[in-house]
């Protein structure tokens, strides 16, 4: 797992009834091809341990955590009270894995057009295939890199 954020986040609310609480993350997240921007994530809250959360992006261009109910029970913490939060990603492959090369190069012209991709492009697609949670979605996943390419 990879690091992504480690630091002192204060609860926070959303206004109405029902509004969520959450942790505004300082990190910003333009990824291409997330489903509404969100990013799976693991970690923990203070001592709670928590798998496959989704980081949600807020209108200004941060992100944010939904922290549930069971969770600050277990923390015992409300809306403005500090957290101690860390937040990782899955390890992606630095270079393409054999098999999305061998996808690209089934299709006239794709392999090239991904190798013109800028090097942080390349990793935001493979970071976004690769952290599927099944095979039937990475397949999804690797159809949409195919159809954005030209």
């Amino acid at each position: 797992m990879k690091k992504i954020f480690e630091g002192i986040i204060y609860l926070e609310k959303f206004s109405g009834k029902g509004g969520w609480t959450y942790a505004r993350i300082p990190l910003t997240f333009e990824k291409k091809g997330h489903y509404f921007g969100m990013r799976q994530v693991s970690g923990k809250v203070d001592d709670f341990t928590f798998d496959k959360k989704q980081l949600m992006p807020l209108g200004d261009g941060a992100l944010f955590l939904p922290i549930s109910k069971d969770i600050r029970k277990v923390i015992k913490k409300e809306v403005g009270d500090p957290i101690n939060l860390l937040l990782e990603v899955p390890d992606t492959p630095t270079e393409a894995p054999e098999e999305l090369i061998d996808c690209l190069k089934d299709y006239p012209g794709k392999f090239e057009a991904f190798l013109a991709l800028e090097e942080k492009e390349k990793s935001e697609w493979m970071e976004f295939i690769y952290a599927a949670k099944s095979e039937n979605e990475k397949a999804e996943r690797i159809i949409r890199l195919l159809d954005s390419l030209l």
